[in-house]
C-alpha cells in the first residue's frame, strides 16, 4: 500500500484512540479523588496509537527504527496487547479489590508495566540483559497481579465475572514460560510457535477474556463521578 492509502485507513482509528484517551483523562480529573488507575486507563491509549504507527509501517511495507516486516507487525501487536491491553487490565483490576494492601500492590504494577515494556523494547533494540530483565519483570508482574486479585477481597464484582477474570489473569502465568526461555537464550518454541502460543493466546486468553469479565461484571471505580440531581425535590 502507498503511504497515502495507509494514512487514510488508519486516520480514523488513530483519532478515535486519541479521543478516547482524552475523554478518560477528563473523567479521571472529574472524580473527587485522583486515582492512579483512572489516569492509567487514559494513558494506556498512547500504546494503541503507537500500535497504529507500527501497523502503518507494516501495511506500507516500510521500515521503522530500522525494522521491517515481520518485526513491524509483531511490534504493532505488542503495543496493542502487551502495552494497551495489559495496562488496561491492570488498571481495571484496581476496581475489583477491596483490600488496601492489594490495591496498593496493583497500583504499583501500573508503573511497573510501562517500565517493563520499555526495558523489553530496549532488549529488542540490542541492549544487553534487557531481554532477560524485561521478560522476568513481566513474569513477576503477572504473578503478583494474579495473587493480589485473588487474595485482595474481590467483593466489588460478581462471582461469575470474577472467576472469568481469575482465568484470564492466569493465562500469562503459563504463556510467559516460552517468553522467558526465549529471552534467556534457551528457546523451546520457534518464532511462528511463539506467535501462536505466546502472542495469540495472551491476546485472546488474557486481554480478551479479561475485557469480557470487566464488561460483564462492571466493577465501579473507587471514586465514582458525582452527578448533580437537577430534579425538583418531591413534595
Amino acid at each position: 500500500m502507498t503511504y497515502a492509502t495507509v494514512a487514510a485507513i488508519l486516520a480514523a482509528p488513530c483519532l478515535l484512540a486519541i479521543s478516547a484517551g482524552v475523554v478518560l483523562l477528563k473523567r479521571a480529573f472529574a472524580r473527587p479523588q485522583r486515582l492512579p488507575e483512572e489516569f492509567a486507563l487514559a494513558a494506556a491509549w498512547v500504546f494503541l496509537v503507537g500500535s497504529l504507527v507500527w501497523l502503518g509501517a507494516f501495511l506500507s511495507e516500510s521500515t521503522l527504527l530500522g525494522y521491517s516486516a515481520p518485526w513491524t507487525w509483531i511490534t504493532a501487536a505488542h503495543f496493542a496487547f502487551a502495552g494497551f491491553g495489559a495496562l488496561t487490565v491492570t488498571a481495571l483490576c484496581c476496581r475489583v479489590v477491596s483490600n488496601r494492601h492489594a490495591l496498593k500492590v496493583i497500583r504499583i504494577l501500573l508503573v511497573a508495566h510501562p517500565l517493563a515494556y520499555l526495558v523489553t523494547a530496549a532488549g529488542i533494540l540490542g541492549f544487553r540483559y534487557c531481554d532477560e530483565a524485561g521478560a522476568t519483570s513481566y513474569a513477576l508482574i503477572f504473578a503478583t497481579q494474579w495473587g493480589a486479585v485473588v487474595l485482595g477481597q474481590p467483593a466489588r464484582i460478581a462471582r461469575g465475572p470474577w472467576l472469568l477474570l481469575v482465568l484470564a489473569l492466569a493465562v500469562p502465568l503459563a504463556t510467559m514460560a516460552p517468553a522467558l526461555a526465549w529471552a534467556w537464550g534457551r528457546p523451546i518454541l520457534q518464532m511462528l510457535q511463539m506467535v501462536h502460543y505466546h502472542g495469540i493466546v495472551n491476546a485472546v486468553g488474557h486481554v480478551g477474556l479479561a475485557f469480557v469479565a470487566f464488561a460483564w461484571g462492571r466493577p465501579p471505580s473507587h471514586s465514582p463521578i458525582q452527578t448533580i440531581d437537577t430534579q425538583a425535590p418531591q413534595a
